[in-house]
């Protein structure tokens, strides 16, 4: 695969030296479109190819009691491998679905064994990118379990902004978040109608704004005062030229 097809080195693999960016690229084997609300994997599903997200939005979704019912466990954005973790699994305990439309890389696992077979040290930095992805999940546990809903929703915020500025998708305190009501609240464990509230609540005080699917964050260290937010968790200092504040 051309390294042009992939659109650059953005958000989490911007930690991969280029000479590794450079041997991943060679286990790509496709570039596929995928339309929104698309499930990718389903829960069980055997799955032989990982998948590195190159544009838009995904969800992981923990299946409910009802076919209709399920929660969100996480979102990936650019420069995120979304199911790397089912390399050596070679299953997920969860659905993989695309929020917006979506550009991915698929990344067949028998090409990746083949690439951290002859090289330790990528596998180690492909290692590191799971234990960063466990880290958000932790991260997400603690926002839906111990933050109320404006803590959370100010929480919510400060990390899409963070992530999408290290995927060069934020700038100046604005990106786009094409995300409904819904979506936001099974990120912050609260209601649609709590979100609603709450954006009302931050965009009032002076603190951020959220219309026609464009985030406004003119005051990024009191939104992250309200939300207690660190963004410890991305372990983000090894990462060159970017300032996570």
């Amino acid at each position: 695969m051309d390294s042009g097809d992939m659109v650059g080195q953005v958000g989490m693999v911007r930690r991969l030296s280029d000479d590794h960016w450079q041997k991943l690229i060679s286990a790509c084997s496709d570039i596929q479109d995928v339309a929104a609300r698309t499930d990718l994997t389903c829960k069980g599903q055997p799955v032989s190819s990982s998948q590195l997200l190159l544009d838009g939005m995904m969800g992981r979704y923990m299946p409910g009691p009802k076919e209709t019912s399920r929660q969100m466990v996480a979102l990936q954005v650019p420069g995120d491998f979304v199911d790397l973790h089912s390399f050596p699994g070679k299953v997920l305990d969860h659905d993989v679905t695309s929020i917006t439309d979506i550009r991915i890389g698929v990344f067949p696992h028998e090409a990746l064994r083949a690439l951290i077979e002859e090289d330790t040290e990528l596998a180690m930095a492909l290692w590191e990118l799971t234990v960063i992805d466990a880290a958000i999940h932790r991260h997400w546990s603690f926002r839906m379990g111990a933050l109320r809903a404006l803590a959370a929703v100010a929480n919510f915020l400060c990390e899409m902004e963070l992530r999408l500025r290290l995927a060069g998708r934020a700038q100046d305190g604005q990106f786009r978040l094409p995300m409904t009501q819904i979506d936001i609240g099974e990120a912050c464990g609260t209601t649609p109608v709590h979100v609603s509230r709450m954006l009302r609540d931050l965009r009032e005080g002076g603190l951020c704004s959220l219309e026609n699917g464009l985030v406004t964050i003119p005051d990024r260290d009191e939104l992250r005062r309200v939300g207690r937010f660190d963004p410890q968790f991305l372990y983000l200092d090894p990462v060159a030229d970017f300032d996570p504040d």
